[in-house]
């Protein structure tokens, strides 16, 4: 069956996604030092703070900096959001919109061709990609 199958849970209970979470990297700690010792330098007060939380994570991108948003032809009813490049802060709002037009049928907030996910369908070589 499609996506219409899968396991559904309660809003109000942790998700299948909290429970698992394969993409949480290592901190790394070099980083970490640097950036505390750069900020050390341009705010002098914060020296000698002890950092009590840190965080790594992916930032998924695509080739061409601009997300992939829309239905993936291979997977009918599966619409894709991804690729946000560390930019999905100020572009979520609009995004969020364009994806719910697109899951609605409504007419879409802004043209949603560029952002389709087949445009990944071919290299710029013409190279058909293999996923």
């Amino acid at each position: 069956s499609g996506h219409e199958g899968m396991a559904r849970w309660q809003l109000d209970r942790p998700t299948p996604m909290e429970h698992m979470r394969i993409l949480d990297p290592a901190v790394d700690a070099s980083t970490i030092k640097l950036t505390y010792e750069r900020a050390v330098e341009l705010l002098p007060a914060i020296g000698g703070r002890r950092i009590t939380a840190s965080w790594a994570g992916y930032i998924d991108s695509t080739p061409d900096g601009v997300p992939a948003i829309g239905e993936v032809a291979s997977v009918p009813g599966f619409i894709l959001a991804a690729g946000f490049s560390g930019h999905g802060f100020g572009i979520g709002p609009g995004a969020g919109h364009l994806i719910a037009d697109i899951v609605t049928a409504a007419t879409p907030i802004v043209d949603p061709l560029p952002y389709r996910p087949k445009r990944f369908e071919t290299s710029a070589w013409g190279k058909v990609a293999d996923f």
